[in-house]
């Protein structure tokens, strides 16, 4: 027998909702059912007093009637043939007024002539903290800043004559407020200490170029990385966010956080000049969404315009009539990694044209040629740049052969890599490139990606703009209407320019890092036009900030000219099992604060590739991205499994990153037993999409209200017109071609909405068909669903052939 509990057992939730649920599942083969059916369930907890005690929860009865959906899938569990649920919902309204957080467990017993089985031992229990409903209604300022008083305690040093800090500038809304916050001390590196935390998500650098969420309770520990936002649950129930940046005379203006032992807070410049200001801007909501949001947006006012980019931009190229967000495309990398060759690429493609017409298919629109194809003394860490051609002995035609064999084969568009600096050792000092553009000798400190230090002599400030006009305009001449630009963070390695190391130095290498953004989407634009950027090893507060910046000074015209792809996450990595819920995690939680950048970025979920355990997952995760969705292998990955199998059509309408669920926001999804949850809008669609996936390694159970996550999605995102909506997992697609394609998921539900006056729920929602892996199981008695509640529950069970499942609601 196999039991699941939700809450979790060994984890924190917290409860912002009228009731605390409970939920309880057995699942059970024949040889225990009438152990199992005649048993007795309770939750063994301090809830109402310092006193444990046992309250019952009560056997569900599957009817009709009855308010929650529960689908298993028992196969997938050992020996396991039948299901019972037990249940309890505990208002509240009911609870001693001074309960603030409670501990449970669960115990059961066949009869009452037995002892009492405990489902985990002690060690493992739940622990749940409970909110009281905060007032809607527009609070005062004075309300907030009491917030921030008990949030930001003074340091030891501070704390007899001031805070430490100095808070002004305090901006309110009908939900919350925000404000900017400076040390009051230019000497001391500590701001403050932080109190009254109940959980955390820190967003955190991994090296200089990732960007990865940590989680925990009170006291934040996030070691040595560096944090570039903070999102905290305070006691009183208001999230809080902070967002540190700099506004210092250099051209970056990203700053960090380090979180010292008991919750002390230090603040510093991403470019290590100690003259530089630094602030924090601070955003207080009801929301935790929209805390972020107003923290970023008050870091993005407070940001002096962006120099050394022309007002003018340049005519850009003609606009391409294919569009890589709305397109799926190939990328050759874990194809042929650094091995691929005009011969090999051609004769892949073919073969997969030659299959995808097999069954009926489209084939991809665009190629994206990734690190292999350029002239290098050597293709790795420390490999530099000869000059801009493409490696003759691998491209005998050069890249013009290769874009016009693709152009035969139906692709409209062809793409290349390179890194920022040219390539990963930026220039060779011996080659034709030296001898045309003045070069400067930097020194890299040792990092994960190249992990020894070395010497590289990059293009100076004052070269690097010829240097990109007349490398795109010789791509541009061959047919490349794209670019992939990678290692983009990697003048943070650097410690030295030109033989110095000061901070004149810094200041000097913060100036060539805005140089080589200038020279390089200047070019993109002149030669390839708009949207042909893809950022990749790009999350620094560098260009977060250069990002913000450019959202504050271009108009709303301007800036959707130029709206580029952005990688949200760090790669995928096929062949490690254990990254594949991970790599999910990380960008649907990234998306929190990458979703505030999308009036310049597209997020793109990188590659994946078919023919795999999880490829179905990744392709659902890609379309509900809202990004760019695109594929690789050999060609072999793609003759057996059809395209159409992944969901992934051949056009997709453009909708906004998917708001997370605010229950997956403070923990860790790939440990927690319990169902990552997010929500779409496709705007001028009528549409909502809802997904779910089971991100860890266990069997995870979330009960969900369909209604409740349908009011949110269209209260925060505000992109529906009409109560009426229909599904499909076949991309986003429009209600009268909204279909299911069998394959994308293991659970799929279609409902529509319509006002229900005087109904429990705010919008009545009618089941009308339910999939399971492509198995139409409408008319089955596998599951019920309340019309007047519109409450779900949904289990997902491990599968045998991945690390997880997934469930995806499209409306």
């Amino acid at each position: 027998m196999q039991i699941f509990v939700y809450p979790p057992l060994g984890t924190l939730t917290s409860v912002h909702k009228p009731q605390v649920r409970f939920r309880v599942y057995f699942a059970y083969s024949l040889a225990e059912r009438v152990c199992a059916e005649a048993g007795k369930v309770e939750i063994w907890t301090n809830i109402y007093n310092d006193e444990w005690q046992g309250i019952p929860l009560e056997h569900v009865v599957s009817d009709d009637t009855h308010p929650e959906l529960i689908f298993i899938d028992l196969k997938q569990l050992e020996s396991a043939s039948s299901m019972l649920q037990f249940s309890l919902d505990i208002d509240v309204a009911a609870l001693p007024a001074h309960l603030h957080r409670f501990e449970f467990t669960v115990r059961w017993r066949s009869s009452h002539l037995v002892d009492w089985k405990w489902v985990s031992g002690f060690e493992h229990n739940a622990s749940v903290i409970v909110y009281r409903p905060l007032p809607r209604t527009r609070a005062p300022v004075s309300f907030w800043q009491q917030q921030l008083k008990a949030m930001l305690k003074p340091t030891a040093e501070s704390e007899l004559t001031s805070p430490g800090y100095i808070a002004d500038s305090w901006h309110a809304s009908s939900s919350g407020a925000s404000c900017i916050i400076r040390p009051q001390s230019s000497d001391n590196d500590i701001l403050c200490q932080m109190a009254a935390v109940e959980r955390y998500l820190a967003f955190v650098r991994k090296d200089h170029f990732w960007i990865i969420p940590q989680y925990g309770s009170s006291s934040i520990e996030t070691g040595k990385f560096e944090v570039v936002i903070l999102l905290v649950e305070l006691s009183s129930g208001v999230y809080a966010a902070l967002m540190p940046f700099s506004l210092g005379s250099t051209a970056s203006h990203g700053a960090v956080l380090t979180v010292q032992p008991s919750n002390y807070l230090c603040l510093q410049p991403v470019s290590r000049i100690r003259t530089e200001s630094v602030r924090v801007a601070v955003g207080f909501n009801l929301d935790p969404h929209t805390a972020i949001q107003d923290a970023m947006h008050r870091v993005q006012q407070s940001l002096p315009p962006l120099r050394g980019r022309s007002t003018s931009l340049p005519e850009p190229a003609p606009a391409h009539t294919c569009s890589l967000d709305r397109n799926r495309g190939y990328c050759t990398w874990n194809g042929f990694y650094q091995n691929v060759t005009h011969d090999g690429l051609i004769s892949t493609l073919s073969a997969i044209r030659n299959a995808a017409n097999q069954r009926d298919e489209l084939p991809f629109a665009w190629v994206l040629i990734d690190d292999g194809w350029q002239t290098v003394d050597k293709y790795d860490g420390y490999g530099r740049l000869h000059d801009i051609y493409a490696n003759s002995e691998k491209f005998p035609g050069q890249l013009k052969q290769t874009a016009d064999s693709l152009t035969k084969l139906g692709i409209q568009r062809v793409g290349v890599w390179h890194t920022l600096w040219g390539y990963w050792g930026g220039i060779d000092p011996a080659g034709p490139l030296a001898e045309r553009y003045k070069l400067v000798k930097c020194h890299r400190k040792w990092t994960p990606v190249v992990k020894s230090e070395s010497d590289v002599w990059l293009i100076s400030p004052e070269s690097v703009h010829a240097f990109y006009d007349s490398f795109y305009f010789w791509l541009s001449e061959q047919g490349v209407s794209f670019v992939k630009v990678d290692y983009q963070a990697a003048f943070e390695s650097l410690d030295s320019y030109d033989g110095r190391s000061s901070d004149a130095s810094r200041k000097l290498i913060i100036e060539m890092y805005d140089a080589y953004y200038n020279a390089m989407e200047h070019a993109a634009l002149k030669y390839f036009g708009r949207g042909s950027i893809v950022y990749c090893m790009a999350q620094s507060p560098h260009l977060i900030t250069r990002a913000m910046r450019l959202q504050q000074q271009c108009t709303t015209e301007d800036v959707a000219a130029e709206r580029m792809m952005f990688r949200n996450s760090d790669d995928y990595f096929p062949d490690v099992i254990t990254s594949h819920g991970w790599h999910l995690n990380c960008n649907m939680t990234n998306t929190v604060w990458s979703r505030c950048l999308s009036k310049y970025f597209i997020g793109d979920w990188d590659m994946f590739q078919p023919q795999r355990a999880e490829s179905h997952v990744h392709a659902v995760a890609r379309i509900v991205s809202g990004g760019l969705v695109y594929m690789t292998g050999r060609a072999a990955d793609f003759t057996a499994d059809s395209m159409c199998d992944l969901g992934i059509n051949e056009h997709m309408a453009p909708h906004a990153q998917p708001l997370l669920d605010s229950d997956c926001l403070f923990a860790d999804m790939t440990k927690a037993p319990a169902i990552l949850v997010s929500t779409i809008v496709v705007p001028g669609n009528d549409s909502v999409v809802i997904a779910l996936f089971n991100v860890s390694s266990d069997l995870a159970v979330t009960p969900m209200s369909l209604c409740s996550m349908y009011s949110t999605a269209i209260e925060r995102q505000n992109g529906i017109q009409g109560a009426s909506f229909t599904l499909s997992t076949a991309g986003i697609a429009h209600p009268s071609s909204a279909r299911i394609i069998p394959g994308t998921c293991n659970v799929a539900f279609a409902f529509s909405a319509t006002e229900a006056a005087g109904s429990t729920c705010p919008l009545a929602l009618s089941v009308s068909q339910v999939r399971v892996s492509g198995r139409d199981i409408s008319d089955s008695a596998d599951w019920n669903f309340d019309t007047k509640t519109g409450m779900l529950d949904v289990k997902l069970s491990r599968s045998t052939a991945s690390t997880f499942v997934t469930i995806s609601l499209f409306a």
